[in-house]
Protein backbone atom coordinates (compact mmCIF):
# COMPACT_ATOMS: atom_id res chain seq x y z
CA UNK A 1 0.00 0.00 0.00
CA UNK A 2 1.41 3.37 -1.00
CA UNK A 3 1.46 6.35 1.35
CA UNK A 4 -1.27 8.02 -0.70
CA UNK A 5 -3.48 4.91 -0.57
CA UNK A 6 -3.03 4.85 3.20
CA UNK A 7 -4.02 8.53 3.45
CA UNK A 8 -6.88 8.03 1.02
CA UNK A 9 -8.29 5.14 3.06
CA UNK A 10 -8.29 7.34 6.17
CA UNK A 11 -9.74 10.30 4.32
CA UNK A 12 -12.24 8.13 2.43
CA UNK A 13 -13.57 6.79 5.71
CA UNK A 14 -14.16 10.31 7.01
CA UNK A 15 -15.79 11.43 3.75
CA UNK A 16 -17.92 8.29 3.76
CA UNK A 17 -19.21 9.21 7.21
CA UNK A 18 -20.29 12.58 5.83
CA UNK A 19 -22.23 10.95 3.00
CA UNK A 20 -23.74 8.47 5.47
CA UNK A 21 -24.84 11.39 7.65
CA UNK A 22 -26.60 13.00 4.67
CA UNK A 23 -28.34 9.71 3.84
CA UNK A 24 -29.36 9.20 7.47
CA UNK A 25 -30.74 12.73 7.71
CA UNK A 26 -32.76 12.30 4.53
CA UNK A 27 -34.03 8.93 5.76
CA UNK A 28 -35.23 10.52 9.03
CA UNK A 29 -36.97 13.29 7.09
CA UNK A 30 -38.54 10.73 4.73
CA UNK A 31 -39.88 8.72 7.66
CA UNK A 32 -41.62 11.83 9.04
CA UNK A 33 -42.88 13.16 5.68
CA UNK A 34 -46.58 12.54 6.47
CA UNK A 35 -46.47 14.77 9.55
CA UNK A 36 -43.57 17.12 8.70
CA UNK A 37 -43.14 18.06 5.03
CA UNK A 38 -39.62 17.56 3.68
CA UNK A 39 -39.66 20.46 1.25
CA UNK A 40 -36.91 21.06 -1.29
CA UNK A 41 -34.26 23.02 0.59
CA UNK A 42 -32.74 20.25 2.74
CA UNK A 43 -32.56 17.60 -0.01
CA UNK A 44 -31.09 20.14 -2.43
CA UNK A 45 -28.51 21.31 0.12
CA UNK A 46 -27.65 17.65 0.76
CA UNK A 47 -27.14 17.15 -2.99
CA UNK A 48 -24.89 20.23 -3.22
CA UNK A 49 -22.82 18.96 -0.31
CA UNK A 50 -22.66 15.42 -1.71
CA UNK A 51 -21.51 16.72 -5.11
CA UNK A 52 -18.84 18.79 -3.39
CA UNK A 53 -17.67 15.75 -1.42
CA UNK A 54 -17.53 13.57 -4.52
CA UNK A 55 -15.68 16.24 -6.49
CA UNK A 56 -13.02 16.51 -3.82
CA UNK A 57 -12.68 12.77 -3.65
CA UNK A 58 -12.22 12.42 -7.42
CA UNK A 59 -9.96 15.46 -7.73
CA UNK A 60 -7.72 14.11 -4.95
CA UNK A 61 -7.41 10.87 -6.83
CA UNK A 62 -6.58 12.78 -9.99
CA UNK A 63 -3.49 14.40 -8.43
CA UNK A 64 -2.45 11.42 -6.29
CA UNK A 65 0.99 11.18 -7.91
CA UNK A 66 1.83 14.71 -6.83
CA UNK A 67 0.79 14.47 -3.19
CA UNK A 68 3.62 13.95 -0.72
CA UNK A 69 2.06 12.37 2.35
CA UNK A 70 3.35 13.78 5.62
CA UNK A 71 1.99 14.98 8.94
CA UNK A 72 0.70 18.29 7.58
CA UNK A 73 -1.00 16.73 4.56
CA UNK A 74 -2.71 14.23 6.85
CA UNK A 75 -3.70 16.98 9.29
CA UNK A 76 -5.10 19.07 6.44
CA UNK A 77 -7.03 16.07 5.09
CA UNK A 78 -8.48 15.50 8.56
CA UNK A 79 -9.48 19.17 8.87
CA UNK A 80 -11.15 19.13 5.45
CA UNK A 81 -13.02 15.93 6.32
CA UNK A 82 -14.13 17.28 9.70
CA UNK A 83 -15.47 20.48 8.12
CA UNK A 84 -17.39 18.34 5.63
CA UNK A 85 -18.70 16.09 8.39
CA UNK A 86 -19.83 19.07 10.46
CA UNK A 87 -21.61 20.49 7.39
CA UNK A 88 -23.31 17.15 6.76
CA UNK A 89 -24.61 16.99 10.34
CA UNK A 90 -26.25 20.41 9.96
CA UNK A 91 -28.30 19.76 6.80
CA UNK A 92 -31.26 17.84 8.29
CA UNK A 93 -32.94 18.21 11.68
CA UNK A 94 -31.98 15.81 14.45
CA UNK A 95 -34.15 12.93 15.62
CA UNK A 96 -37.01 14.25 17.75
CA UNK A 97 -36.93 17.76 16.28
CA UNK A 98 -40.30 19.24 15.40
CA UNK A 99 -38.95 21.79 12.94
CA UNK A 100 -39.40 21.18 9.21
CA UNK A 101 -36.28 20.39 7.18
CA UNK A 102 -36.75 23.66 5.25
CA UNK A 103 -36.91 25.72 8.45
CA UNK A 104 -33.88 23.83 9.74
CA UNK A 105 -31.91 24.65 6.58
CA UNK A 106 -32.88 28.31 6.75
CA UNK A 107 -31.55 28.40 10.33
CA UNK A 108 -28.38 26.32 9.84
CA UNK A 109 -27.37 27.06 6.23
CA UNK A 110 -24.68 29.58 7.13
CA UNK A 111 -22.86 27.00 9.27
CA UNK A 112 -23.01 24.54 6.38
CA UNK A 113 -21.80 27.11 3.85
CA UNK A 114 -18.94 28.33 6.04
CA UNK A 115 -17.76 24.74 6.64
CA UNK A 116 -17.92 23.94 2.91
CA UNK A 117 -16.08 27.13 1.94
CA UNK A 118 -13.36 26.44 4.53
CA UNK A 119 -13.01 22.88 3.20
CA UNK A 120 -12.73 24.15 -0.36
CA UNK A 121 -10.20 26.82 0.58
CA UNK A 122 -8.02 24.24 2.35
CA UNK A 123 -8.31 21.94 -0.66
CA UNK A 124 -7.44 24.76 -3.07
CA UNK A 125 -4.34 25.74 -1.11
CA UNK A 126 -3.36 22.07 -0.76
CA UNK A 127 -3.81 21.52 -4.49
CA UNK A 128 -1.61 24.52 -5.26
CA UNK A 129 1.09 23.27 -2.89
CA UNK A 130 0.95 19.80 -4.47
CA UNK A 131 1.24 21.31 -7.96
CA UNK A 132 4.22 23.54 -7.00
CA UNK A 133 2.92 26.58 -5.18
CA UNK A 134 2.86 29.99 -6.80
CA UNK A 135 0.66 32.98 -6.08
CA UNK A 136 -0.43 32.95 -9.72
CA UNK A 137 -1.60 29.32 -9.43
CA UNK A 138 -3.44 30.08 -6.20
CA UNK A 139 -5.09 33.14 -7.75
CA UNK A 140 -6.06 31.15 -10.84
CA UNK A 141 -7.64 28.36 -8.77
CA UNK A 142 -9.48 30.82 -6.54
CA UNK A 143 -10.78 32.57 -9.67
CA UNK A 144 -11.97 29.23 -11.08
CA UNK A 145 -13.82 28.53 -7.84
CA UNK A 146 -15.23 32.05 -7.46
CA UNK A 147 -18.63 31.30 -9.09
CA UNK A 148 -19.11 28.35 -6.73
CA UNK A 149 -18.05 30.40 -3.70
CA UNK A 150 -20.47 33.16 -4.71
CA UNK A 151 -23.29 30.63 -5.05
CA UNK A 152 -22.46 29.17 -1.64
CA UNK A 153 -22.50 32.67 -0.19
CA UNK A 154 -25.90 33.27 -1.80
CA UNK A 155 -27.18 30.02 -0.28
CA UNK A 156 -25.99 31.16 3.13
CA UNK A 157 -27.13 34.76 3.09
CA UNK A 158 -30.02 35.30 0.69
CA UNK A 159 -33.04 36.32 2.76
CA UNK A 160 -35.74 34.50 0.80
CA UNK A 161 -36.37 30.77 0.61
CA UNK A 162 -37.01 31.08 -3.10
CA UNK A 163 -33.64 32.76 -3.64
CA UNK A 164 -31.93 30.02 -1.63
CA UNK A 165 -33.67 27.32 -3.71
CA UNK A 166 -32.60 29.02 -6.95
CA UNK A 167 -28.99 29.28 -5.71
CA UNK A 168 -29.10 25.60 -4.69
CA UNK A 169 -30.39 24.62 -8.15
CA UNK A 170 -27.76 26.67 -9.98
CA UNK A 171 -25.05 25.30 -7.70
CA UNK A 172 -26.16 21.73 -8.43
CA UNK A 173 -26.17 22.36 -12.19
CA UNK A 174 -22.77 24.04 -12.01
CA UNK A 175 -21.31 21.13 -10.04
CA UNK A 176 -22.67 18.56 -12.47
CA UNK A 177 -21.00 20.34 -15.40
CA UNK A 178 -17.96 22.05 -13.89
CA UNK A 179 -16.55 19.35 -11.61
CA UNK A 180 -16.24 16.61 -14.27
CA UNK A 181 -14.56 19.18 -16.52
CA UNK A 182 -12.08 20.08 -13.78
CA UNK A 183 -11.41 16.41 -13.04
CA UNK A 184 -10.65 15.85 -16.71
CA UNK A 185 -8.29 18.84 -16.75
CA UNK A 186 -6.50 17.57 -13.64
CA UNK A 187 -6.01 14.15 -15.28
CA UNK A 188 -4.80 15.83 -18.46
CA UNK A 189 -2.33 17.92 -16.47
CA UNK A 190 -0.96 14.73 -14.90
CA UNK A 191 -0.53 13.12 -18.30
CA UNK A 192 1.62 15.97 -19.62
CA UNK A 193 3.70 16.65 -16.53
Amino acid sequence: MSAFEFLFSFYGLLLGLSIAELATGFSRAWDRRKTVPIGWAAPMLAIVLMLDLVSFWTNSWGIRDRIEVDYYVTLTAAAVALFYYFAATQVFPREGSTVTPTDHVMTHRRSVVIAVILSNLLVTVGFCIAMGFSWALLGYNLLLNLPYFLLLTAIGWLPSRRGVLIALGVSTALSLVYQPLMFGLARLTNLFS
